[in-house]
């Protein structure tokens, strides 16, 4: 009979193969894209990375969820694995909320116009800075999370007695002595949350607003219905992705300030969190990028060509 962990360790996988999947098709699609281009597209290379990265987070987040219900709190020492599982999940998550940040900078400084000379400049060069800021990006979500490699098992001096041993006693991994927790806790959660959230946020609720606007004068002409029926659709996935965006952010941070200030908060609505987001997130892109809206529809078109004709076949054969 199952249980809550065996449950909750096949939704993971089932969220896994869903993620990796829609992420691994976007990410193709961007790489092939860019070949043909023979260029680096500043649009391809942040959804590569978000896909990428969702991917890596996905992987990293069965990982943790096995390693937990195979048992390794309850092994005296901590393995290294773990550590290095903790590390790319933290790592990848990072990269990934920062990336749909910039995506929506790009979004918005491309449909927008500005009066500010500025602006202007930025807009200019803004491939250019939002190159840039993914590198920078990916080396200090790098450096940023080091010090998990640093976890380790409080050593414990009690002995204990023959029903402690018989059942899993779960151990808290624990950072070194020089790390003080408190800081570096609240600093990678403004880092991970708060800074790509104070980005994000401005920047999509303006561009919600322009859609908004926009869909809203083209379905006052007839003959712009089909084009406001798209700007309403666009519309409705981007408040969509920020909602999905946020919504993950605010459950990291809850996740984590609780960890500091209280104990016995366990990570199941964490894990879940971070794998729903990034099946939602492949699939928001999905749908709101032509070219991969495009590809999925060729793609799905072909397949029902070959079954229409493999029936027809089936059909003049009989």
């Amino acid at each position: 009979m199952f249980g809550f962990a065996d449950v909750k360790l096949c939704s993971t996988a089932l969220l896994l193969v869903l993620g990796v999947l829609a992420n691994a098709f976007n990410l193709g699609v961007m790489l092939v894209q860019q070949w043909r281009s023979g260029g680096v597209k500043t649009l391809a290379v942040i959804i590569s990375f978000i896909s990428l990265s969702n991917i890596l987070l996905q992987i990293s987040t069965f990982a943790l969820v096995a390693s937990v219900w195979a048992g390794v709190l309850c092994w005296p020492d901590l393995p290294l694995f773990f550590s290095v599982f903790l590390y790319v999940w933290l790592s990848s998550s990072s990269v990934s909320f920062w990336c749909v940040s910039w995506l929506s900078v790009l979004y918005c400084m491309r449909v927008l116009s500005f009066s500010s000379v500025l602006f202007r400049a930025i807009k200019v060069n803004l491939s250019a800075i939002l190159n840039v800021a993914i590198l920078v990006t990916l080396l200090t979500s790098c450096v940023m999370f080091t010090p998990f490699f640093y976890l380790h098992f409080q050593t414990k001096t009690l002995t204990l007695n023959e029903t402690e041993q018989a059942a899993c006693v779960i151990s808290k991994p624990l950072f070194p002595v020089w790390v003080n927790v408190n800081v570096y806790v609240v600093t990678f959660i403004c880092y991970l949350t708060l800074m790509p959230s104070a980005v994000m946020l401005p920047t999509s609720l303006r561009l919600v607003v322009y859609l908004c606007k926009h869909s809203w004068s083209m379905q006052k002409k007839d003959s712009g219905s089909q084009a406001a029926g798209s700007y309403l659709l666009v519309c409705r996935l981007t408040v969509a992705l920020v909602w999905v965006y946020l919504t993950t952010l605010l459950t990291i941070s809850l996740y984590y300030f609780h960890a500091i200030f209280a104990s016995g908060l366990r990570a199941d609505m964490l894990f879940l969190g971070l794998s729903f987001y990034c099946v939602a997130a492949a699939l928001l892109l999905t749908c709101s990028n032509k070219n991969l809206r495009e590809k999925l529809r060729v793609l799905t078109c072909r397949r029902g060509n070959t079954r229409q004709e493999e029936k027809s076949g089936v059909t003049a054969t009989v």
